[in-house]
């Protein structure tokens, strides 16, 4: 362990420049990236818990005893990498937070698959019963910007460019996905793709997530898919990725039917594709937007290949209704991390229909 400072050298044990920052954790990479990592995972919680750092820890194949996690954090506090509120948890400094950035980017490449996998597993959601799970991409955003995203948002969904019909809706004081919304603020969510894989996989069709995709809408229908990110090359989702770089046009597409949207593009075996159609039947039925193209085994979707004895599929992600805020500059400037969402299940009857998201915000505003 890194020895304490003296009274007389106050900081003496710790490192006095990035530069050493970065030799200390290199040097003990076994044990302090894993911690970094997990703690960089989710930048939108205020705190994790020994418990949640120890699952996270888990997640990555590794187990440590309570006491020598205890241990590797205490070290990491002293070099002020990290910092521990009591029993609360522990969270990146801005110091750690630069650090876990840099070292951790080749552990997180492709990283996105596991998470993606993980989180379908824990999603319950069924359109028939209207109960169950369901994946949220959420930010907590100032209530300034409500009035204005509520108009674009109705938009989104009314051109089936959204998933689902619903939307989570935190108000000051409240909790959205394990964070309280502060004062002067609002938690705004809304159901990613991940919700749909889910049930396709629950009704017996697996599907292999391929890429993210920029999807040119041209009279109000998929065009062609204009910028493709692999899922298993990249350390972020590609979707973010064109939503911060300014590349989508969603408000576009959703009052004109002409623009650049975020998409997922999927893969199945042939043999489930009448499956696939039946949950589609099923998704229009209970008015569940998402699925926005289906292909023919071996054949192109749209521009995109196909493996052979395979079939694409074009899902919507629920990024689309948020990606105004980029659009419109809404989104302040600073830490690349504050600006991902946060992501989590939550369960379905806690989410408004979209009709109703003017009222509450009128409510609230």
């Amino acid at each position: 362990m890194i020895s304490p400072a003296t009274a007389s050298e106050p900081h003496a044990s710790r490192p006095s420049s990035t530069a050493d920052l970065r030799a200390l954790v290199h040097e003990h990479a076994d044990r302090f990236q894993p911690i970094l990592a997990a703690l960089r995972d989710q930048p939108w919680r205020d705190l994790l818990t020994a418990s949640e750092l120890m699952d996270a820890l888990t997640a990555q194949g590794l187990q440590p005893s309570e006491r020598t996690l205890r241990l590797h954090c205490a070290e990491l506090c002293e070099a002020g990498l990290i910092a521990r509120d009591g029993r609360r948890g522990y969270r990146l400094t801005e110091a750690g937070a630069a650090i876990a950035r840099e070292l951790t980017a080749s552990r997180r490449l492709g990283s996105i698959l596991y998470r993606m996998e993980e989180t379908m597993c824990q999603l319950t959601f069924d359109p028939e019963t209207g109960e169950g799970l369901v994946s949220i991409n959420a930010y907590i955003l100032p209530i300034s910007l409500l009035p204005t995203l509520v108009d674009d948002i109705e938009a989104v969904f009314r051109a089936g460019l959204g998933v689902g019909d619903r939307v989570l809706l935190a108000a000051p004081g409240e909790d959205i996905l394990g964070r309280t919304v502060p004062d002067g603020h609002i938690g705004l969510g809304t159901m990613c793709s991940l919700t749909l894989a889910a049930l396709l996989m629950r009704r017996g069709v697996t599907t292999q997530p391929v890429f993210g995709g920029l999807l040119h809408i041209a009279d109000g229908r998929p065009a062609h898919v204009l910028e493709m990110v692999r899922y298993d090359a990249t350390s972020l989702s590609p979707n973010e990725l064109f939503i911060r770089a300014h590349l989508t046009s969603v408000t576009s597409a959703a009052r004109k039917g002409d623009g650049a949207i975020t998409a997922s593009v999927r893969e199945l075996p042939m043999s489930a594709l009448p499956r696939l159609r039946a949950v589609h039947d099923l998704c229009v039925q209970h008015g569940f937007p998402g699925i926005l193209a289906i292909g023919r085994p071996g054949l192109p979707l749209l521009n995109i290949p196909v493996h052979e004895g395979r079939v694409g599929l074009l899902l919507s992600t629920g990024l689309n209704p948020l990606a105004c805020l980029w659009e419109r500059s809404a989104m302040p400037a600073g830490d690349p991390d504050a600006a991902r969402p946060m992501v989590g299940p939550a369960d379905w009857k806690s989410l408004i229909p979209v009709h109703s998201l003017r009222a509450r915000a009128e409510a609230l505003t």
